[in-house]
């Protein structure tokens, strides 16, 4: 039992080659206390193999080439499969482990069986804590308040305290392996965007808890993987449309979307306005 593998890191790589390598050597460097695997999924076109063997030689590290860009849930999705570990935990190229401590995040789900999902502490480079990294259930009225300014879940992502919370980011996000293989992981439908809010929705749908653990902490840069401001927003939009009717149904959908239409046209006239004035 000594030598069960306790947690797979799944990275998915996309526009992230040069990154990865600090976040595959912050694993090294801190993660200490915990046997413990690498997968790396190749969502690019360019085999990144030969790449990640060049900068380090690297026991276990596991490298699957699809190379071809299916979604971050779907890549996900092909590394928890040929995950080994207890623990599976969803580690974005661009984070970097920076706590010793990872031990604590295993004692939280060893010693608490209603525990499916945590998520750590995102921090910015500068130190500040990285807003939306958790909070509380999204529906209509919340996208509403944080749409202007007001958002509930705030509170959450600034406490010091560990907390039960509704979702957690999946730019850091670790999983009862069981838990997530019994809900059918992710939700290959979302390309990218929502299905980590998806994903904590169904754990505790399914009587699992989601825990938001500040005491264990990662660095995330965030966006490195998008050239394309106006791809990135498509990409958003449409996992929020399909998120919203998934949940609420259509007529939420369609009123979100609405509101959106709103929302940026309002923008576009208050920038207008200020061009007037200058």
């Amino acid at each position: 039992m000594k030598n069960k593998m306790k947690i797979s890191f799944i990275i998915v790589n996309y526009n992230t080659r040069h990154c990865l390598e600090k976040c595959i050597i912050s694993l090294l460097n801190n993660v200490k206390n915990a046997k413990f695997e690498i997968i790396v999924v190749n969502n690019e076109e360019k085999e990144i193999s030969d790449i990640i063997k060049d900068a380090n030689v690297i026991p276990g590290l596991c490298v699957i080439e699809i190379n071809e860009n299916v979604g971050f849930g779907r890549a996900c999705n092909v590394g928890a499969k040929k995950a080994t570990g207890e623990i599976l935990c969803f580690l974005n190229p661009d984070a970097e482990v920076i706590s010793k401590n990872i031990n604590k995040i295993i004692e939280e789900i060893d010693n608490d069986s209603s525990v499916g999902v945590i998520g750590p502490r995102i921090m910015e480079k500068s130190g500040a804590v990285q807003p939306w990294s958790a909070g509380r259930e999204l529906t209509f009225v919340d996208l509403m308040r944080n749409n202007l300014g007001f958002p509930k879940s705030k509170k959450i992502w600034e406490c010091d305290e560990k907390q039960h919370v509704d979702w957690v980011t999946g730019a850091a996000l670790f999983s009862r392996k069981e838990t997530f293989h019994e809900i059918e992981g992710f939700d290959e439908n979302f390309f990218l965007y929502f299905e980590d809010i998806d994903l904590c929705k169904r754990v505790r749908v399914s009587g699992k808890k989601v825990v938001h653990f500040p005491h264990f902490q990662i660095i995330h840069a965030g966006g490195e993987s998008m050239s394309s401001e106006k791809k990135q927003k498509e990409y958003y939009y449409a996992s929020q449309d399909y998120y919203f009717k998934k949940h609420f149904g259509t007529p939420t959908s369609f009123l979100v979307k609405v509101c959106r239409l709103v929302y940026t046209k309002a923008q576009h006239i208050a920038n207008k306005a200020k061009q007037l004035l200058r």
